[in-house]
Protein backbone atom coordinates (compact mmCIF):
# COMPACT_ATOMS: atom_id res chain seq x y z
CA UNK A 1 0.00 0.00 0.00
CA UNK A 2 1.27 3.37 -0.83
CA UNK A 3 -0.56 6.85 0.98
CA UNK A 4 0.17 10.53 0.38
CA UNK A 5 -1.77 12.56 3.30
CA UNK A 6 -1.63 15.29 5.60
CA UNK A 7 0.12 14.98 8.84
CA UNK A 8 -2.44 16.52 11.10
CA UNK A 9 -5.61 13.64 9.80
CA UNK A 10 -3.62 10.82 10.01
CA UNK A 11 -2.58 11.71 13.60
CA UNK A 12 -5.44 12.80 14.55
CA UNK A 13 -6.92 9.58 13.59
CA UNK A 14 -4.45 7.30 14.72
CA UNK A 15 -4.35 9.17 17.84
CA UNK A 16 -8.13 8.85 18.37
CA UNK A 17 -7.97 4.48 17.86
CA UNK A 18 -4.65 4.10 19.81
CA UNK A 19 -6.89 5.18 23.25
CA UNK A 20 -8.80 2.17 22.70
CA UNK A 21 -5.55 -0.28 22.43
CA UNK A 22 -4.94 -2.24 25.82
CA UNK A 23 -1.51 -2.28 26.71
CA UNK A 24 -1.46 -5.08 28.15
CA UNK A 25 -2.86 -7.80 26.02
CA UNK A 26 -1.43 -10.74 25.43
CA UNK A 27 -2.08 -10.84 21.51
CA UNK A 28 0.12 -8.70 19.33
CA UNK A 29 -1.54 -7.81 16.73
CA UNK A 30 -4.37 -6.02 18.85
CA UNK A 31 -1.49 -3.66 20.23
CA UNK A 32 -1.40 -2.63 16.24
CA UNK A 33 -3.60 -0.14 14.82
CA UNK A 34 -4.50 -0.90 11.34
CA UNK A 35 -4.77 1.56 8.42
CA UNK A 36 -6.42 0.52 4.98
CA UNK A 37 -6.02 2.61 2.15
CA UNK A 38 -8.56 2.69 -0.86
CA UNK A 39 -11.05 4.89 -2.80
CA UNK A 40 -9.42 8.27 -1.96
CA UNK A 41 -9.31 7.62 2.15
CA UNK A 42 -7.75 6.12 4.62
CA UNK A 43 -9.61 3.89 7.43
CA UNK A 44 -7.56 3.61 10.87
CA UNK A 45 -9.19 1.19 12.99
CA UNK A 46 -8.12 -0.56 16.30
CA UNK A 47 -9.68 -2.90 18.47
CA UNK A 48 -9.84 -4.51 22.11
CA UNK A 49 -12.21 -7.35 20.95
CA UNK A 50 -15.13 -5.78 23.21
CA UNK A 51 -14.75 -2.36 21.42
CA UNK A 52 -13.47 -1.40 17.77
CA UNK A 53 -13.13 1.96 16.57
CA UNK A 54 -12.73 3.41 12.94
CA UNK A 55 -11.96 6.90 11.92
CA UNK A 56 -11.62 7.42 8.28
CA UNK A 57 -9.42 10.54 6.39
CA UNK A 58 -9.03 11.62 2.78
CA UNK A 59 -5.49 10.63 1.15
CA UNK A 60 -4.40 10.43 -2.13
CA UNK A 61 -3.92 6.64 -2.42
CA UNK A 62 -0.69 5.47 -4.66
CA UNK A 63 -1.21 1.88 -4.21
CA UNK A 64 -4.59 0.40 -1.99
CA UNK A 65 -3.84 -2.18 0.48
CA UNK A 66 -3.02 -2.57 4.11
CA UNK A 67 -0.84 -2.77 6.89
CA UNK A 68 -0.95 -2.39 10.99
CA UNK A 69 1.61 -0.62 13.05
CA UNK A 70 1.95 -0.63 16.94
CA UNK A 71 -0.38 2.17 18.17
CA UNK A 72 0.97 3.41 21.14
CA UNK A 73 4.77 4.07 19.33
CA UNK A 74 3.07 5.57 15.68
CA UNK A 75 0.74 7.87 17.49
CA UNK A 76 3.24 9.35 19.62
CA UNK A 77 5.26 10.25 16.37
CA UNK A 78 2.94 11.45 14.91
CA UNK A 79 1.73 13.35 17.24
CA UNK A 80 4.96 15.06 17.35
CA UNK A 81 5.36 16.33 13.51
CA UNK A 82 4.59 19.07 11.89
CA UNK A 83 1.88 20.12 9.58
CA UNK A 84 3.02 19.08 6.65
CA UNK A 85 2.29 16.39 3.78
CA UNK A 86 3.14 12.87 4.80
CA UNK A 87 3.86 9.79 2.89
CA UNK A 88 3.45 6.09 4.31
CA UNK A 89 4.09 3.09 1.90
CA UNK A 90 3.32 -0.45 4.21
CA UNK A 91 4.02 -3.78 3.41
CA UNK A 92 3.00 -7.06 5.47
CA UNK A 93 6.15 -6.66 7.84
CA UNK A 94 7.14 -3.09 7.25
CA UNK A 95 5.76 0.58 7.72
CA UNK A 96 7.94 3.56 6.19
CA UNK A 97 6.97 7.05 6.40
CA UNK A 98 8.41 10.43 4.97
CA UNK A 99 7.27 13.31 6.13
CA UNK A 100 9.93 16.61 5.26
CA UNK A 101 12.69 15.87 6.27
CA UNK A 102 11.78 12.92 8.84
CA UNK A 103 12.24 9.28 7.42
CA UNK A 104 10.84 6.20 9.92
CA UNK A 105 10.26 2.59 9.28
CA UNK A 106 8.02 0.70 11.73
CA UNK A 107 7.78 -2.87 12.35
CA UNK A 108 4.31 -4.01 11.31
CA UNK A 109 2.63 -7.54 11.38
CA UNK A 110 0.51 -8.75 8.47
CA UNK A 111 -2.85 -7.39 8.37
CA UNK A 112 -4.35 -10.76 7.82
CA UNK A 113 -4.34 -11.49 11.33
CA UNK A 114 -6.41 -8.43 11.97
CA UNK A 115 -9.40 -9.21 13.96
CA UNK A 116 -12.46 -8.64 11.20
CA UNK A 117 -15.76 -6.54 11.80
CA UNK A 118 -18.41 -8.29 12.06
CA UNK A 119 -21.39 -8.70 9.64
CA UNK A 120 -24.93 -6.70 9.80
CA UNK A 121 -27.34 -8.65 11.28
CA UNK A 122 -30.03 -6.67 8.31
CA UNK A 123 -32.10 -5.20 11.02
CA UNK A 124 -32.92 -1.92 10.31
CA UNK A 125 -31.05 1.09 11.31
CA UNK A 126 -31.84 3.72 13.64
CA UNK A 127 -30.96 7.01 13.52
CA UNK A 128 -30.63 10.00 15.84
CA UNK A 129 -29.32 13.28 15.95
CA UNK A 130 -25.66 13.38 16.95
CA UNK A 131 -26.32 16.64 19.43
CA UNK A 132 -29.01 14.72 21.05
CA UNK A 133 -27.08 11.28 21.24
CA UNK A 134 -24.28 13.10 22.93
CA UNK A 135 -26.67 15.07 25.25
CA UNK A 136 -28.05 11.68 26.08
CA UNK A 137 -24.70 9.99 26.97
CA UNK A 138 -23.30 12.54 29.12
CA UNK A 139 -26.64 13.28 31.13
CA UNK A 140 -26.45 9.48 31.96
CA UNK A 141 -23.32 7.18 31.73
CA UNK A 142 -21.45 8.60 34.98
CA UNK A 143 -24.15 7.43 36.85
CA UNK A 144 -22.64 4.04 35.60
CA UNK A 145 -20.97 2.20 37.75
CA UNK A 146 -17.09 2.14 37.94
CA UNK A 147 -16.30 -1.38 40.17
CA UNK A 148 -15.67 -4.29 38.43
CA UNK A 149 -16.82 -6.03 41.62
CA UNK A 150 -20.09 -4.86 41.06
CA UNK A 151 -20.33 -6.69 37.84
CA UNK A 152 -21.05 -5.79 33.89
CA UNK A 153 -24.10 -5.36 33.89
CA UNK A 154 -23.98 -1.87 35.99
CA UNK A 155 -20.65 -0.70 34.31
CA UNK A 156 -23.28 -0.66 31.25
CA UNK A 157 -26.27 1.43 30.56
CA UNK A 158 -29.58 0.52 28.92
CA UNK A 159 -30.35 1.65 25.96
CA UNK A 160 -34.36 0.94 25.29
CA UNK A 161 -35.94 1.60 21.99
CA UNK A 162 -40.02 1.99 21.75
CA UNK A 163 -40.84 3.47 18.26
CA UNK A 164 -39.42 6.66 18.04
CA UNK A 165 -37.76 6.93 21.29
CA UNK A 166 -34.96 6.46 23.19
CA UNK A 167 -34.35 5.88 26.64
CA UNK A 168 -30.79 6.06 28.29
CA UNK A 169 -30.54 4.64 31.90
CA UNK A 170 -27.60 4.13 33.86
CA UNK A 171 -27.07 3.39 38.00
CA UNK A 172 -24.83 2.13 40.52
CA UNK A 173 -27.53 1.31 42.63
CA UNK A 174 -27.21 4.47 44.68
CA UNK A 175 -28.43 6.46 41.72
CA UNK A 176 -29.83 6.14 38.77
CA UNK A 177 -29.59 8.81 35.75
CA UNK A 178 -32.43 8.77 32.95
CA UNK A 179 -32.64 10.56 29.93
CA UNK A 180 -35.12 10.10 26.91
CA UNK A 181 -35.11 11.77 23.56
CA UNK A 182 -36.71 11.32 19.96
CA UNK A 183 -35.08 9.21 17.12
CA UNK A 184 -35.01 10.77 13.52
CA UNK A 185 -35.74 7.20 12.76
CA UNK A 186 -37.57 4.80 15.19
CA UNK A 187 -38.02 0.89 15.35
CA UNK A 188 -41.38 -0.29 14.66
CA UNK A 189 -41.37 -2.32 17.73
CA UNK A 190 -39.10 -2.13 21.14
CA UNK A 191 -35.66 -3.37 22.07
CA UNK A 192 -33.32 -3.47 24.73
CA UNK A 193 -29.47 -3.43 24.76
CA UNK A 194 -26.88 -3.10 27.82
CA UNK A 195 -24.26 -0.96 26.16
CA UNK A 196 -21.14 -0.82 27.64
CA UNK A 197 -20.59 2.56 29.40
CA UNK A 198 -17.19 3.29 28.01
CA UNK A 199 -18.10 2.27 24.42
CA UNK A 200 -20.45 5.25 24.71
CA UNK A 201 -17.93 7.53 26.50
CA UNK A 202 -15.61 6.88 22.78
CA UNK A 203 -18.99 7.67 20.39
CA UNK A 204 -19.17 10.75 22.37
CA UNK A 205 -16.16 11.62 22.25
CA UNK A 206 -15.42 11.02 18.30
CA UNK A 207 -18.47 12.44 17.03
CA UNK A 208 -16.98 15.24 15.86
CA UNK A 209 -18.99 17.34 13.76
CA UNK A 210 -21.56 14.54 12.76
CA UNK A 211 -25.40 15.41 12.37
CA UNK A 212 -26.49 12.40 12.38
CA UNK A 213 -25.87 8.95 14.39
CA UNK A 214 -26.68 5.68 12.60
CA UNK A 215 -27.24 2.72 15.32
CA UNK A 216 -27.21 -1.01 14.02
CA UNK A 217 -27.28 -4.61 15.22
CA UNK A 218 -24.39 -6.69 14.06
CA UNK A 219 -22.95 -10.34 14.46
CA UNK A 220 -24.86 -13.22 13.45
CA UNK A 221 -26.12 -13.60 17.43
CA UNK A 222 -27.31 -9.57 17.35
CA UNK A 223 -24.74 -9.58 20.22
CA UNK A 224 -23.04 -6.09 18.58
CA UNK A 225 -23.85 -2.70 18.31
CA UNK A 226 -22.41 -0.53 15.14
CA UNK A 227 -22.90 3.80 15.85
CA UNK A 228 -22.22 5.42 12.71
CA UNK A 229 -21.25 8.61 11.84
CA UNK A 230 -20.15 9.92 8.49
CA UNK A 231 -16.28 9.52 9.43
CA UNK A 232 -16.49 7.19 12.53
CA UNK A 233 -17.78 4.22 14.01
CA UNK A 234 -18.11 2.64 17.11
CA UNK A 235 -18.81 -1.40 17.06
CA UNK A 236 -19.23 -2.71 20.88
CA UNK A 237 -19.73 -6.12 22.07
CA UNK A 238 -23.33 -5.79 23.60
CA UNK A 239 -23.29 -6.72 27.72
CA UNK A 240 -25.02 -10.55 28.23
CA UNK A 241 -27.37 -10.25 31.44
CA UNK A 242 -30.26 -8.80 32.64
CA UNK A 243 -30.77 -5.05 34.00
CA UNK A 244 -32.11 -4.13 37.08
CA UNK A 245 -36.01 -3.41 36.77
CA UNK A 246 -34.90 0.54 37.43
CA UNK A 247 -38.73 1.30 37.18
CA UNK A 248 -39.76 -0.23 40.70
CA UNK A 249 -36.77 2.47 42.27
CA UNK A 250 -38.61 5.19 41.24
CA UNK A 251 -41.24 6.49 43.30
CA UNK A 252 -45.10 6.52 41.72
CA UNK A 253 -45.30 10.36 43.13
CA UNK A 254 -44.27 12.97 45.27
CA UNK A 255 -45.70 15.24 47.95
CA UNK A 256 -43.14 17.82 47.88
CA UNK A 257 -41.35 19.71 45.56
CA UNK A 258 -38.63 22.42 45.58
CA UNK A 259 -37.24 24.48 43.11
CA UNK A 260 -33.83 25.88 43.33
CA UNK A 261 -31.59 28.22 41.33
CA UNK A 262 -29.25 25.41 40.03
CA UNK A 263 -25.51 27.04 40.49
CA UNK A 264 -26.41 28.71 43.63
CA UNK A 265 -27.01 25.05 44.62
CA UNK A 266 -23.80 23.25 43.58
CA UNK A 267 -21.24 26.30 45.34
CA UNK A 268 -23.33 25.79 48.40
CA UNK A 269 -23.02 21.84 48.39
CA UNK A 270 -19.24 22.39 46.86
CA UNK A 271 -18.31 24.33 50.45
CA UNK A 272 -20.27 22.15 52.47
CA UNK A 273 -18.58 19.12 51.43
CA UNK A 274 -15.60 20.70 52.24
CA UNK A 275 -16.45 20.45 55.68
CA UNK A 276 -18.47 17.01 55.44
CA UNK A 277 -14.97 15.51 54.44
CA UNK A 278 -15.41 11.99 55.18
CA UNK A 279 -16.41 9.12 52.88
CA UNK A 280 -19.80 9.40 52.87
CA UNK A 281 -19.39 13.32 52.47
CA UNK A 282 -22.76 13.52 54.32
CA UNK A 283 -24.56 16.89 53.86
CA UNK A 284 -28.58 17.60 56.05
CA UNK A 285 -30.87 19.53 53.88
CA UNK A 286 -33.54 21.00 55.78
CA UNK A 287 -36.62 22.64 53.71
CA UNK A 288 -38.68 25.02 55.54
CA UNK A 289 -40.33 28.72 55.03
CA UNK A 290 -39.35 28.78 51.48
CA UNK A 291 -35.87 28.69 52.37
CA UNK A 292 -32.94 25.23 51.85
CA UNK A 293 -30.31 25.04 54.27
CA UNK A 294 -27.42 23.38 53.32
CA UNK A 295 -25.26 21.83 57.06
CA UNK A 296 -22.44 19.72 57.03
CA UNK A 297 -20.19 19.00 60.29
CA UNK A 298 -17.41 17.18 60.82
CA UNK A 299 -14.69 16.32 64.48
CA UNK A 300 -12.01 17.63 62.34
CA UNK A 301 -13.09 20.24 60.19
CA UNK A 302 -16.33 22.18 61.77
CA UNK A 303 -19.24 23.06 60.78
CA UNK A 304 -20.94 24.53 57.75
CA UNK A 305 -24.47 26.56 57.18
CA UNK A 306 -25.46 27.93 53.58
CA UNK A 307 -29.06 29.47 53.18
CA UNK A 308 -30.82 29.51 49.67
CA UNK A 309 -33.86 31.11 48.90
CA UNK A 310 -36.25 28.46 47.00
CA UNK A 311 -39.93 27.67 45.99
CA UNK A 312 -41.58 25.18 48.00
CA UNK A 313 -44.18 23.44 47.92
CA UNK A 314 -45.32 20.39 50.63
CA UNK A 315 -44.31 20.13 53.99
CA UNK A 316 -41.05 20.63 55.56
CA UNK A 317 -38.39 18.22 55.82
CA UNK A 318 -35.07 17.73 56.62
CA UNK A 319 -33.01 14.80 54.38
CA UNK A 320 -29.58 13.83 54.26
CA UNK A 321 -27.42 12.89 50.82
CA UNK A 322 -23.80 12.03 49.90
CA UNK A 323 -22.59 15.59 48.37
CA UNK A 324 -20.61 14.09 45.55
CA UNK A 325 -23.19 12.50 44.20
CA UNK A 326 -25.38 14.90 44.53
CA UNK A 327 -23.06 17.70 42.95
CA UNK A 328 -22.59 14.99 39.89
CA UNK A 329 -25.43 14.85 38.81
CA UNK A 330 -26.50 18.86 39.46
CA UNK A 331 -23.64 19.05 37.00
CA UNK A 332 -25.22 17.75 34.00
CA UNK A 333 -28.34 19.37 34.92
CA UNK A 334 -28.66 22.39 32.13
CA UNK A 335 -30.95 24.23 33.46
CA UNK A 336 -30.75 27.18 35.35
CA UNK A 337 -32.95 26.20 37.85
CA UNK A 338 -33.45 22.39 39.31
CA UNK A 339 -36.56 20.64 40.74
CA UNK A 340 -36.06 18.07 43.51
CA UNK A 341 -38.96 16.12 44.75
CA UNK A 342 -39.30 14.28 47.86
CA UNK A 343 -41.11 11.63 49.67
CA UNK A 344 -39.68 11.14 52.96
CA UNK A 345 -36.44 11.48 54.82
CA UNK A 346 -35.65 7.64 53.93
CA UNK A 347 -37.37 7.58 50.47
CA UNK A 348 -35.42 7.97 47.00
CA UNK A 349 -35.57 11.96 45.78
CA UNK A 350 -35.79 12.73 42.14
CA UNK A 351 -33.79 15.88 40.45
CA UNK A 352 -35.10 17.03 37.32
CA UNK A 353 -34.26 20.40 35.40
CA UNK A 354 -37.14 22.78 36.01
CA UNK A 355 -36.89 23.71 32.10
CA UNK A 356 -36.30 21.14 29.55
CA UNK A 357 -35.43 20.98 26.23
CA UNK A 358 -38.20 20.19 23.71
CA UNK A 359 -38.29 16.71 22.92
CA UNK A 360 -35.68 15.59 25.86
CA UNK A 361 -36.67 13.85 29.45
CA UNK A 362 -34.49 13.90 32.02
CA UNK A 363 -34.48 12.61 35.11
CA UNK A 364 -32.09 11.51 38.31
CA UNK A 365 -32.69 9.36 41.42
CA UNK A 366 -30.68 9.00 44.57
CA UNK A 367 -31.01 7.29 47.67
CA UNK A 368 -30.68 9.70 50.53
CA UNK A 369 -27.94 9.00 53.78
CA UNK A 370 -29.29 7.76 57.11
CA UNK A 371 -29.01 10.74 59.64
Amino acid sequence: MKFTCNSKDIAAAVGAASKIVNTHTTVPILSNVLLQADDGRVVARATDLELTLELTFPAKISEAGSVTVPARLFSGYLGNLPAAELELQGSPTRASVKCERSNYDFHALPPEEYPPLPMAAGSAELMISAKRFRDAIDATIFAASSEEARGAVLMGTLLEIDADAMTLVATDGYRLAKHKTILSRGASGQERYIVPSRALAEAARNLGGAEEIAIGVLGTGNNQLALIASDMSVTVRLVDGQYPNYQQVIPAKFDRTVTVNTANFIGSLRRAELVAGDRASMVKLAIANQTLVVTASSDVSGNAYEEIEIEQRGEDLTIAFNARYLIDILNHVKSPRTMLEFLGPLSPAAVRPAESESGSDQLYILMPLRQ
